[in-house]
């Protein structure tokens, strides 16, 4: 649905209280945003992963991981989505914190639904016009990669998504998210394994030669891979295989 003859802004909303979470999806639905809720940061990295948004509300105080640890990788992955923190912590050095790290937005609750409405159409107007301050930027429209000298590297489409996937989760994932990702249901352990080691392989070939500290992708012993370069990521849809 459009505002007012303009693209409508894509939001998620981040809210472990489910009650308080559907109710925020409904309103903004309502209101012709397209809204999808999460509980969490890692139900935050497969919505991403499966369909980027342009602004996240995010609740500063989530299980496992909390907002303000979302907000400093999301920046970093994404440096051109807006995001709104949403808590009931109304310290002044509580709202520096999130500034610092990236929020543009800083709520407390409770919050007027008329309020927090217009926060996402004002914020989602200015954003087409924040640069990306990171060097290296992953196209996934097009399955490549730019690299600060503007050298343009051609990825394949699993290539593309592993890069994407390393990014949005703070540059590091473990084996047994990697494999449930990028492995066969059909195949063995061992077989999903080596299939992994020979992507990572290609992708350190194609790397290598153009990182600069010489850390591109670096197996973490026993845990998982290592992302070795800040990545930002840009048009989320993924060029067909």
């Amino acid at each position: 649905m459009n505002l007012n003859g303009a693209k409508a802004p894509s939001v998620i909303v981040v809210e472990d209280n489910e009650t308080l979470r559907d109710e925020l999806v409904l309103y903004l639905s309502e209101e012709g945003f397209a809204v999808r809720g999460v509980g969490s940061g890692a139900e935050l990295n497969q919505a991403i992963e499966a369909c980027s948004a342009d602004i996240l509300i995010l609740d500063l105080n989530l299980p496992e991981e909390d907002g303000i640890s979302i907000t400093r990788r999301i920046r970093s992955a994404l440096p051109t989505v807006g995001i709104i923190l949403l808590t009931a912590r109304v310290r002044s050095t509580d709202r520096m914190e999130g500034y610092a790290n990236g929020a543009d937005v800083y709520l407390t609750k409770p919050t007027r639904p008329e309020e927090l409405v217009a926060v996402v159409k004002n914020l989602f107007a200015r954003l087409g016009v924040r640069p990306s301050p990171t060097p290296w930027q992953l196209d996934m429209s097009g399955c490549t990669l730019h690299s600060p000298t503007e050298l343009l590297i051609e990825l394949t489409a699993n290539e593309a998504r592993l890069l994407m996937a390393l990014s949005v989760n703070g540059q590091f994932l473990d084996h047994a998210t990697l494999l449930s990702r990028f492995g066969d249901e059909s195949q063995t352990e061992k077989t999903n394994k080596a299939r992994l080691e020979v992507l990572i392989s290609r992708l350190r070939t194609k790397l290598g030669p153009h990182i600069h500290n010489g850390f591109d992708i670096r197996a973490v012993r026993g845990q998982g891979y290592q992302l070795g370069f800040v990545l930002a990521v840009k048009n989320l849809t993924v060029a067909p295989s």
